[in-house]
């Protein structure tokens, strides 16, 4: 694959990827506010440093997060496509 169409090809997957973090189901967004709710407990109960260690924990998860969404959505973005192509070669 060319580089500019592989560039071209990321940032679409990375612009789906928020475009689709920002619509959500009902379920998903009772959880995440549950999620911040019960969040907003723990770490008002947490030391200076505690604060600490929270920040860079969640600093890790989000890069996490961030990295397994992307490649789940190219894996899935990938087989769609491998479908698409070969039901066209049949």
């Amino acid at each position: 694959m060319d580089k500019k169409f592989e560039n071209a090809m990321e940032k679409f997957i990375t612009r789906r990827i928020n475009d689709w973090g920002l619509v959500s189901s009902k379920a998903v967004a009772e959880a995440a506010e549950n999620v911040i709710k019960e969040e907003e407990k723990l770490k008002g109960s947490f030391t200076e440093e505690q604060h600490k260690l929270w920040n860079a924990y969640e600093s890790a998860l989000s890069v996490q997060s961030g990295e397994e969404t992307r490649f789940y959505y190219r894996s899935g973005f990938g087989d769609a496509l491998r479908f698409l192509f070969r039901m066209r070669e049949e």
